[in-house]
């Protein structure tokens, strides 16, 4: 991990984004809240918004073990869905995941890694 001044603040608040992800994907679908965007939209935003903040968490030489994991929790959480009569799995939404994992290790590798240190900075400078 980096060294950061708050480290559990952040840890924390990434586990809660990926427990909402568990929840979201595995409660009824007719519990969810109606989003303005298409399905798959927020499939690949979701899995986009957790590879960017543990991409801001760790180490670059860490990002595609992080991307590993993220795409294996989507598809994890997929087929727990074809177990459960509220859901159904979907393949197209395992791929949507996929893709906001790549475009997030893509843009953490570009210029966003490491971005809790900089914000950090600026906050406790």
């Amino acid at each position: 991990m980096l060294p950061l001044r708050y480290p559990w603040l952040w840890l924390t608040f990434g586990w809660l984004l990926v427990a909402g992800v568990c929840v979201g994907s595995l409660v009824p679908g007719t519990e969810l809240p109606r989003f303005l965007f298409p399905d798959k939209l927020v499939h690949a935003g979701s899995y986009f918004l957790l590879m960017i903040w543990f991409s801001g968490l760790y180490q670059r030489k860490r990002h595609l073990a992080i991307a590993v994991a993220l795409v294996a929790l989507g598809l994890g959480l997929d087929l727990l869905q074809y177990l459960v009569t509220t859901r159904n799995f979907d393949m197209f939404d395992v791929l949507a995941n996929g893709a906001g994992v790549l475009t997030g290790l893509v843009l953490a590798w570009l210029a966003l890694a490491g971005w809790c240190q900089r914000v950090e900075r600026l906050l406790f400078a």
